[in-house]
């Protein structure tokens, strides 16, 4: 059976092959067929003057499905060429916070010409005041309210009615005049109450929801922590507002997931977080990785200045610098998996600012158990190397006590970087082992001149 990419580079050539020969049709047609998502990737692998081509003999459903699943950026570029009323076509035919997104990117002298030739811009509207990042960013308007006096009959002839197309409603939502949320229930329990049974009976009055201005952050863990498919979004005043639904919970996962990864590189997420990797510009690529290769590069000048410092112990005894590297990358490598493994923690909350102490004395238990068993084997290692029993001993000495000193100092600066409100990834990855090299160094030297004879 062809795997997945394996189909979709067939497609692609079956596409090019098709505009090739001047068959419009067929190109179109082969594009239709797939999935909104797989028409997403092959429309970003054509070429441009080909995705122009294919994207204006679109009809608007077509359209609006395949803008749903691009990124910001491509999509921008794609509605560039959209005459004015093709576009409020387009958005009609979108979902609510889909259209608010493209909308929120556009020049406001372009959104109001287009805001007044959309029918359905009053479900749009309230969703553009709020920050993308927050709950009132992510929900849709599109959602099922019933009121508490209504009967388990009269509720599945109203989802006949309404037919809902693209947002499956795993969830109907009681509310009260004040449209003031009081209760949920499920489409089990829908179905199978008896065709009197008001909502009131069998609804759950406790109802998890967000409130619009909650970060997306928390929304997903919420939704995560109590496997929720949908979760209510309510204002200050408890009134309904929207939904988010679980779709939008893997983009928030795989957004945060991009961001966290990127930053603990060192790379700053602004003008790559949205692109893929063939569209992203190399000045962006550039602008992105500079600052901190810079502020890296100074720090790592700190690492030079130790070198120099003990220039002459160096010279004394030359086997000092076969060690080094071996030295200062075990210590990094220490301090980057106490640092992952707390961020971690961090960010499901199984660790909070108040129990640093904690964190800090578990982690010296874990570097020195490390620190032992990589020492032990640094001196047998040393010893092969044919070094003196004094330089093993110093090495696997310096081992041990490196990897304890990594895992204490890793263990505190993401809990201190979150507790004064940085995020723990900008500053925990890279500086942290730029800080262990240096600090390194230092132990090392300093317990060759205790234990080398012929460096007192």
């Amino acid at each position: 059976m062809t795997d997945q990419s394996d189909f979709l580079e067939v497609t692609l050539d079956r596409i090019h092959s098709a505009l090739a020969s001047e068959r419009l049709s067929d190109a179109l047609s082969i594009l239709l067929d797939l999935h909104p998502a797989d028409q997403a990737e092959i429309f970003n692998l054509l070429e441009e003057a080909e995705r122009d081509l294919l994207f204006s003999h679109l009809d608007i459903p077509a359209t609006a499905d395949l803008l749903e699943e691009l990124e910001d950026e491509e999509v921008l570029e794609a509605v560039e060429s959209l005459p004015t009323d093709r576009l409020a076509d387009v958005l009609d035919e979108m979902e609510p916070d889909e259209a608010a997104d493209l909308l929120g990117d556009l020049p406001s002298t372009q959104v109001t010409e287009v805001l007044a030739q959309m029918e359905d811009r009053d479900e749009v509207l309230p969703l553009l005041g709020y920050p993308d990042e927050t709950a009132g960013g992510l929900m849709t308007t599109w959602y099922i309210a019933l009121r508490r006096q209504t009967t388990s009959t009269q509720a599945i002839d109203f989802l006949r009615q309404v037919s809902p197309e693209t947002e499956v409603p795993y969830y109907l939502y009681v509310v009260d005049r004040e449209k003031r949320l009081i209760g949920v229930v499920g489409l089990r329990e829908l179905i199978v109450a008896s065709p009197e049974t008001t909502m009131e009976s069998i609804m759950d009055p406790d109802v998890i929801h967000v409130t619009v201005g909650t970060d997306q952050e928390e929304v997903a863990r919420i939704m995560a922590r109590y496997d929720l498919a949908n979760v209510p979004v309510v204002s200050d005043q408890h009134r309904m507002l929207g939904v988010i639904t679980h779709d939008d919970l893997v983009d928030v996962l795989e957004e945060e997931a991009t961001e966290d990864i990127l930053r603990l590189g060192g790379i700053e997420t602004g003008p790559l977080i949205d692109k893929p990797y063939w569209s992203q510009r190399i000045y962006d690529i550039v602008r992105s990785r500079f600052v901190w290769l810079l502020i890296l590069f100074v720090a790592e000048t700190f690492t030079g200045t130790v070198l120099r410092h003990y220039e002459s112990e160096l010279q004394t005894v030359v086997a000092l610098s076969f060690f080094i590297p071996l030295l200062i990358g075990t210590g990094g490598n220490a301090g980057s998996q106490t640092v992952a493994t707390v961020i971690r923690a961090l960010a499901l909350r199984e660790v909070r600012s108040k129990d640093f102490l904690r964190v800090w004395w578990r982690e010296v238990r874990v570097g020195i158990l490390l620190g032992g068993l990589i020492g032990i084997t640094g001196y047998f290692r040393s010893m092969l190397w044919g070094v003196d029993s004094q330089m093993a001993f110093t090495v696997g000495l310096t081992l041990a006590v490196v990897c304890t000193w990594a895992t204490s100092v890793a263990s505190l600066v993401p809990i201190a970087a979150h507790a004064i409100r940085i995020d723990p990834t900008i500053i925990s990855g890279p500086l942290m082992t730029t800080l262990i090299d240096g600090t390194g160094l230092i132990l090392y030297f300093s317990l060759a001149a205790f234990v080398l004879p012929q460096l007192k």
